[in-house]
């Protein structure tokens, strides 16, 4: 189904960076990405939102803190908003203990997976790979938890920070199995844990995985995609995805903020 032709902003704080969307109907329009530790790019939000045209946006973040940054800048700059959460009426539902602290990626992406791709399967492994991994299992139109583990630059850096022998690797760092010097080790065991990672989690979420669509997002999803020998899908704008199906929920039920 065609969207009406909406200008929605949709911003995406993660751990490491704050990227920021302009859809217009079922079109990306524009894309922002800064460095979460910037000073000043809640300034640049506001002056996005204000010369965006966008009369409506949302904001999924997992850093409270700068949640509250992102509502400033779109007051200023006279831009409605709805903030994903999981205690919001979702159009799916969350079979989770806590849904008030389950992070607002991992229900975007859900959200995304269900209304984008969900006629290709009813089950459906979310792999977001960022400053964490998590893996998820969506089925039918239910969320049913999965797993968070560290992401490859935070497995990283906590062997640099933890073992006193082991040095910061640099980005460039060539992978090669088996690795052939300190640093192309840990590069290459990063590779591997999150590789491994990801195929035991979906082992165990069902009985026979491969009746699943295994569904690849986020910044670090090429990486792992290249060494993961299982059909999958790669989808890296599943959480605006989502975003954006949640705002389009949202009005239907008049429920915009």
């Amino acid at each position: 189904m065609k969207r009406k032709n909406d200008r929605i902003l949709v911003v995406d704080i993660g751990n490491r960076f704050v990227k920021i969307y302009i859809v217009v109907g079922d079109e990306l329009a524009g894309r922002w990405i800064f460095g979460r530790e910037r000073a000043n790019w809640d300034y640049k939000l506001a002056e996005i939102a204000g010369r965006s045209g966008c009369e409506s946006g949302v904001i999924v973040s997992v850093v409270p803190v700068d949640t509250k940054k992102a509502i400033s800048s779109f007051k200023q700059a006279g831009v409605e908003y709805l903030v994903v959460g999981g205690e919001m009426a979702l159009p799916i539902s969350l079979n989770y203990a806590s849904p008030k602290y389950l992070g607002a990626d991992r229900i975007a992406d859900a959200v995304g997976a269900v209304e984008f791709w969900g006629e290709r399967s009813s089950q459906i492994i979310i792999v977001d790979v960022g400053t964490a991994i998590t893996v998820d299992l969506v089925r039918g139109k239910e969320f049913l938890g999965g797993v968070i583990m560290p992401g490859i630059d935070m497995m990283k850096d906590a062997l640099h920070q933890k073992a006193a022998q082991l040095p910061q690797t640099k980005k460039e760092v060539a992978l090669n199995f088996p690795g052939r010097g300190t640093e192309q080790c840990i590069v290459a065991g990063s590779i591997s844990a999150s590789v491994g990672g990801i195929m035991f989690a979906r082992e165990r979420f069902l009985k026979n995985p491969d009746d699943a669509l295994l569904l690849l997002t986020g910044g670090d999803c090429e990486k792992v995609s290249k060494f993961l020998k299982l059909p999958h899908e790669l989808d890296p704008l599943l959480l605006v995805r989502g975003a954006i199906a949640i705002y389009d929920f949202t009005v239907k039920n008049g429920a915009k903020r």
